[in-house]
C-alpha cells in the first residue's frame, strides 16, 4: 500500500473510530463518503481530489472533443427534482468524461454526447453520457464504464446538435452531428497510479465551498461570458443558494421591436462555472409582490456566451422596482461529490431595476 493510502486510512481510522481491519483501503469509494456523513444543504468542499488522465483530443468541423479518464467514483443523476446515487459497480474501470466545446469561441456546448469503446475490434462498451457538474472540470459529460483488458483501444464519440438555442454562425456549426475518433491506451495500474489528495479538515473538507477548478477551465475567462459588457442595461448579480445570476436587457430591436430582451447568466456561486439545463424564469417585481412570470430560453451566443433569455414586454417592464429570477427546475445534472445537495428549493433572486 502506498504512504499516501497509508496516511488516509489512518485519518478515516480516527475519525470514525474503525476496529482495526475494518477499512483495508481507500480504493473503496464508500470509504470516502464517510468522511463527510453530513454534507451541507449546498456546495461544500468533497473529500477527495483525483487527478485526471487524458485520453486525446480531435477537432472536426468546429466542434472540439476531448476525452479524459480518472479512477471510477460515486456521482448523483437529476430526474426533475429527484436525484438519485450511481455507485462504482465491479466491472467499472474508469469514470470516463468527454467535452464538448465550440472551437472558435471556447462554449461548452449543451448537448447528447454519446461514446463507442472498442478493443482489439470487439465492441466493450456504448453509452449515452450523462452531462455533469464537478468541482474540477465544471460542466461535462460523464459515466462509470468498463474498458476490459490492457492494451490499445479506439473510442468513437458522438456530439448531437445542441439542444439549446443558438445564434449567428454559432447556430450553423452547432446544427449537425460531429462524430470524432480518438484511439489511446489502456492501462488499469495507470488509472490506479492516478493520485487522489484527501483533503483535510483545516482544508474546510465537509464545509460550505469549493476546490479549485483545473488550470485549463475557462471558469471567469470563458470567451463570451462577460455578459455585463455586452447588454444595453445592466441591473448586477444576485444569488439564490449557490447560483449566482447576472441579469440584464439588450436593445429593444433584439427582441423584435415589442419590449425589453431579459439575459440572465447563471453560475456556480464559487468558481462561477456556467449551469445549463437550469429552468428559468423572469418575474416583475412592484411593491415587494412577483408579476407573472416569463419562461427563460436557454441560449448560446458568441459575445453573450451561455444565458437565458427572454422578452418583457414594455408596459410589463414600466415602474418596476426590480426583476426577480425565478428557478422553475433545478440544473438536470449529474452532480460529482460536493455538488449533490446543492441548488434544490431556491428562492427568487432579485436585482434593482434603476
Amino acid at each position: 500500500m502506498r504512504r499516501r493510502d497509508l496516511l488516509a486510512v489512518g485519518a478515516l481510522s480516527s475519525a470514525l473510530s474503525l476496529t482495526a481491519g475494518c477499512l483495508e483501503t481507500l480504493e473503496r469509494e464508500d470509504a470516502w463518503r464517510e468522511l463527510v456523513v453530513d454534507p451541507p444543504d449546498g456546495v461544500y468542499v468533497p473529500p477527495k481530489v483525483d487527478e485526471m488522465l487524458q485520453l486525446g483530443t480531435a477537432t472536426v468541423d468546429g466542434l472540439e472533443v476531448s476525452l479524459s479518464a480518472m479512477r471510477p467514483h460515486s456521482f448523483w443523476t437529476m430526474a426533475g427534482d429527484e436525484r438519485s446515487r450511481a455507485d462504482v459497480r465491479d466491472h467499472h474501470d474508469v469514470h470516463l468524461m468527454a467535452a464538448a466545446t465550440d472551437a472558435e469561441t471556447g462554449l461548452s456546448v449543451p448537448t447528447s454526447v454519446s461514446t463507442t469503446i472498442r478493443s482489439r475490434e470487439e465492441r466493450i462498451d456504448e453509452r449515452t453520457l450523462w452531462p455533469m457538474l464537478s468541482q474540477r472540470m465544471g460542466f461535462h459529460y460523464g459515466d462509470n464504464v468498463p474498458l476490459g483488458e490492457d492494451g490499445p483501444h479506439a473510442a468513437t464519440v458522438r456530439v448531437e446538435p445542441t439542444s439549446v438555442d443558438a445564434s449567428g454562425a454559432l447556430a450553423d456549426r452547432l446544427e449537425s452531428p460531429r462524430t470524432v475518433d480518438l484511439e489511446f491506451e489502456y492501462a488499469a495500474d495507470e488509472i490506479e497510479s492516478l493520485d487522489r489528495r484527501l483533503i483535510d479538515e483545516d482544508e474546510g473538507r465537509g464545509e460550505s465551498g469549493a476546490v479549485e477548478p483545473m488550470a485549463h477551465d475557462h471558469g471567469d475567462h470563458e470567451p463570451g461570458a462577460d455578459l455585463e459588457a455586452a447588454t444595453e442595461a445592466w441591473f448586477g448579480t444576485a444569488h439564490s443558494g449557490d447560483l449566482e445570476f447576472g441579469v440584464g436587457t439588450l436593445e429593444s430591436e433584439s427582441a423584435g421591436g415589442d419590449g425589453g430582451a431579459v439575459v440572465v447568466s447563471a453560475r456556480t456561486r464559487h468558481n462561477r462555472f456556467p449551469v445549463p439545463l437550469a429552468g428559468l424564469s423572469i418575474a416583475p417585481v412592484r411593491d415587494g409582490s412577483l408579476g407573472e412570470t416569463v419562461r427563460l430560453a436557454e441560449r448560446l451566443d458568441a459575445d453573450l456566451g451561455h444565458h437565458y433569455g427572454g422578452t418583457l414586454e414594455d408596459e410589463r417592464l414600466e415602474g418596476i422596482e426590480e426583476l426577480a429570477v425565478v428557478v422553475d427546475s433545478p440544473p438536470q445534472l449529474s452532480r460529482h461529490e460536493g455538488y449533490e445537495t446543492a441548488f434544490f428549493d431556491l428562492e427568487p433572486a432579485t436585482v434593482a431595476v434603476e
